[in-house]
């Protein structure tokens, strides 16, 4: 299987984890990653997991393991502070703290973590592994302990994959307008595909201009997995984004986007969240669309 295929069913496999479930999938990873080093952490009476879900006595690098998909910035935010503080104020020489979670946070949580808990706590290192940099990681490992990590038998004969209607989600799709690179960012950032639409009655000068567009729109999303949790290269893909919105807004083109959720299905995991972002280019002014993405 090709290294994209393997990163793709390995996030697949994360997001669909939650609670307990996503915290023993870490310890695996945590055990492959740092041999002979990690040891894993449960809650155990009163004292809980002492603000520790797993940690490297050598390393001095500690883990936070959360699922937050579906989860409000809020309680992100407060979960990520209160497991810090509490991991800082019980254990000593941490040397490295890693929030690990099968989500992409929000822009406003990864701001929150650099300008707020860098600056107060700036000799330990803050990091946060997301769904792509987890799938990462985990793909540079052996297909053996890849197999073992997220519980995947890679030799099963594998179904035919495609992607499917998600019943439990409306098929119609309602679009918001993107004005600048920041809030474009989450749909580009944690989309599997892409749908572009642009006006019927454009100019051949016209269609090329949007084509260029959306293809910066789309290589700026598939390259997210590679910007990692690194603030400033995200702010540039954000900065690049709002640029070609305000290029295209000259020329009297707005943007519209939402996310479109499907299922893969097929493979050697159960169904897992697809997501598209679906984009679509009008000429300004206009009224809202309705719906993309039947």
């Amino acid at each position: 299987m090709d290294q994209n295929s393997t990163r793709k069913l390995i996030e697949g496999q994360l997001i669909r984890l939650e609670g307990i479930a996503f915290q023993e999938c870490m310890d695996r990873m945590g055990l492959e990653l740092y041999p002979g080093d990690y040891q894993p952490v449960r809650a155990a009476g009163p004292k809980g997991d002492t603000k520790n879900d797993g940690y490297c006595p050598k390393a001095r690098v500690f883990f936070a393991a959360h699922a937050t998909r579906g989860e409000t910035i809020a309680k992100t935010k407060a979960k990520i502070r209160n497991d810090l503080t509490g991991c800082l104020e019980q254990h000593r020489d941490v040397a490295t703290w890693r929030f690990l979670t099968n989500d992409t946070l929000p822009g406003e949580v990864d701001q929150f973590i650099d300008n707020e808990l860098r600056t107060l706590n700036p000799n330990v290192t803050l990091e946060t592994w997301g769904l792509k940099t987890l799938s990462n990681e985990i793909c540079r490992l052996s297909q053996v302990q890849i197999e073992k990590i997220i519980d995947i038998n890679f030799t099963v004969e594998p179904k035919p994959i495609r992607v499917a209607p998600d019943p439990e989600v409306p098929s119609v799709v309602m679009l918001d307008r993107v004005k600048t690179g920041r809030n474009f960012w989450p749909i580009l950032s944690q989309a599997h595909s892409f749908g572009f639409d642009e006006p019927e009655d454009c100019t051949d000068s016209e269609s090329d201009f949007i084509i260029t567009a959306l293809e910066v729109f789309k290589e700026w999303g598939e390259a997210s997995d590679i910007l990692g949790d690194s603030l400033a290269r995200v702010r540039d893909a954000q900065r690049s984004i709002g640029g070609m919105l305000e290029e295209l807004e000259t020329k009297g083109f707005i943007v519209f986007a939402g996310t479109k959720r499907s299922l893969i299905t097929g493979g050697v995991m159960p169904p897992a969240p697809w997501l598209t972002a679906m984009i679509k280019v009008v000429r300004s002014p206009t009224e809202r669309p309705d719906s993309s993405g039947k």
